[in-house]
């Protein structure tokens, strides 16, 4: 009776725990129940589910993460028009456009590098061949 107590209470904190939804695209879905199956499979000190597998998962990753590893998931998630939006919000609260933006944005619209240019002309020479046809 004692055993039983002890497990209900078990099952009590595990209730208390704070559990959060996380939402995955199809091919995360498929990867989950993938792992579900290999660790249940032949499994016989229990059965894992998918929210503790995905949490033992974030857990370890989280862990273990390189540098390579975020880099890697910051190129599969970049958005151009973000970053733009980053460098304007900081224009506009600096009073300033970094250089390069300055002389993209020149270019852009077709200003700038035209007033450094000047167009020379080739100068005559004396260098004549006259032919008689």
């Amino acid at each position: 009776m004692e055993n039983n107590n002890n497990i209900l209470e078990k099952n009590k904190d595990q209730k208390k725990d704070d559990l959060y939804r996380v939402t995955v695209n199809r091919e995360g879905e498929r990867a989950l129940a993938a792992i579900v199956e290999r660790v249940n499979d032949g499994f016989i000190g229990g059965r894992v589910n998918r929210t503790q597998v995905a949490s033992w998962v974030l857990i370890k990753f989280s862990e273990n993460t390189s540098e390579n590893e975020i880099n890697q998931i910051r190129a599969e998630h970049f958005d151009e028009i973000a970053v733009l939006e980053c460098i304007l919000r900081q224009a506009k609260e600096s009073g300033q456009v970094p250089p390069e933006f300055k002389s993209l944005l020149q270019k852009r619209v077709s200003i700038g590098d035209n007033q450094k240019k000047r167009i020379t002309k080739k100068a005559l020479t004396n260098n004549i061949i006259n032919d008689d046809i």
